[in-house]
């Protein structure tokens, strides 16, 4: 099974605690089966640059996050996809915001599972499949 991972699944391995069945799961997983788009590093970039001084955050992702998977970069079918179902969740008052629209367009795009702790917002995407490695306990 090929998974697309969010940000919050990636942000684990460096946490000063991380999750166990998150951290077993993960690295259960062939690495050829595991991906993250583009918006992931930026979210992962952002983070470290938020700190007064990044280096030694975005060290640490650079060489124990960003290794781990393949990086999707933004397709004109992810965008297509994304525009199409932001509107329509924004139409039925249940939008998710525009990075999730994203990375659900991009599970979509590219016949994904999308594995993140923010379950409540994915579950809303019809035909997105979600695994929840939180909740494995």
């Amino acid at each position: 099974m090929m998974r697309l991972l969010d940000t919050n699944i990636l942000s684990e391995v460096i946490r000063p605690r991380p999750n166990p069945h998150v951290i077993s799961k993960l690295l259960k997983q062939p690495g050829n089966t595991l991906f993250a788009s583009e918006l992931s590093r930026f979210e992962l970039r952002r983070g470290a640059c938020l700190l007064d001084d990044p280096d030694p955050l975005w060290r640490a992702i650079a060489e124990q996050i960003l290794p781990l998977v393949h990086w999707l970069p933004m397709s004109e079918a992810v965008s297509f996809g994304a525009g199409t179902l932001s509107a329509r969740l924004q139409r039925n008052g249940q939008e998710i915001g525009i990075v999730d629209s994203l990375l659900a367009a991009t599970a979509l795009a590219h016949n994904l599972v999308m594995v993140t702790r923010n379950v409540r917002h994915f579950e809303r995407v019809e035909s997105l499949t979600i695994e929840n490695w939180f909740d494995l306990q």
